[in-house]
């Protein structure tokens, strides 16, 4: 289940979006207390059948419900009250709102005729009526080849960003345009710098290659970076200030490091990332965690009582300012 979670922060609230189980958007305060939850399954006017996205709209306090079946978007107020309903008049996977108000679609794979021939592109931006403004990037998705990445379109504060499939380049969606932001430079062993002939090879080839899945975090000073490897997730931060690199040692002296080899989730305010872990892969490191002995106080708030079946465990790290 916790594969599906997301992860949405507004002012002292947490939402947990899951997709795929209970098909609902729980509400938290930031010490883990539970506010309220919007739950409303159905294909009546104010349901949903499928939660396929879920996004702040920008400057009113509402909650935006990608219903991809039924092709439209619900809006809600963050305390759960249904506010409206908003057709889409083509297919897509998921969307992001710009601050302006328009939105940017990801619509890999769909082919809808709906669509002309912006159909052809995997990028899809509109104005807030749903009006194709601009389409960009190439659609690769072909019957023998139809990997995509963990998420291509990603909000992080007021920006909004998009990874085409196979590329190493994270570029910034725009109202009128699109701009490349980064470039990773792997140099060992990427499997971008391959030819990929279907998706069975290109499986094959990730076992063992490096590849550019997606996996970043914009923050205000820094850019965290996830690479996907055979061996797990090594991380690097680009500090924007100093315009340099830094690649993780894997190593370091708090407990707690053990668990940066996962994928952050999300952006919490400026300079902090955050990871969701499952309970009963913490519990598999317990002993270890303990090891000698730093930071007991800490960690037996930690374990007291998680189990198994316990809901996943968010960690908050705070990149310091000064690297």
């Amino acid at each position: 289940m916790e594969k599906y979670l997301k992860y949405c922060f507004f002012d002292s609230l947490l939402f947990i979006v899951d997709s795929e189980s209970s098909k609902t958007i729980s509400a938290f305060d930031l010490h883990g207390n539970f506010k309220h939850q919007i739950y409303h399954v159905g294909n009546g006017p104010k349901e949903y059948i499928d939660i396929s996205n879920v996004c702040i709209v920008p400057n009113k306090g509402h909650l935006a419900i990608l219903d991809r079946i039924q092709r439209r978007i619900l809006y809600y107020k963050y305390n759960g009250e249904y506010v409206s309903t908003e057709r889409v008049p083509f297919i897509n996977n998921y969307f992001e709102y710009l601050e302006s108000g328009n939105k940017a679609y990801e619509i890999y794979g769909m082919n809808d005729p709906e669509l002309g021939s912006d159909k052809e592109n995997s990028l899809v931006v509109t104005d807030s009526a749903n009006n194709v403004v601009y389409s960009f990037f190439k659609d690769i998705h072909r019957s023998d080849f139809y990997y995509t990445k963990n998420r291509t379109l990603r909000k992080f504060h007021e920006g909004v960003y998009y990874t085409p499939n196979i590329t190493d380049t994270i570029y910034c969606i725009k109202d009128s345009i699109v701009e490349a932001k980064y470039y990773i430079d792997i140099t060992q062993n990427n499997v971008t710098d391959m030819k990929v002939t279907d998706t069975k090879q290109f499986h094959e080839m990730l076992a063992e290659h490096y590849f550019f899945n997606g996996d970043f975090i914009e923050l205000k000073d820094f850019t965290y970076i996830n690479i996907m490897s055979p061996w797990g997730y090594p991380s690097a931060v680009y500090v924007h200030g100093k315009k340099k690199t830094y690649l993780s040692s894997g190593t370091g002296n708090h407990p707690f490091f053990a668990f940066m080899g996962t994928a952050p989730k999300a952006r919490y305010k400026e300079n902090c990332i955050v990871l969701d872990v499952r309970s009963y892969q913490i519990l598999a490191q317990k002993s270890q965690l303990y090891n000698g002995g730093e930071h007991k106080q800490l960690l037996d708030s930690l374990f007291e009582n998680l189990t198994e079946d316990s809901n996943p465990v968010l960690f908050f790290y705070y990149l310091n300012e000064k690297l």
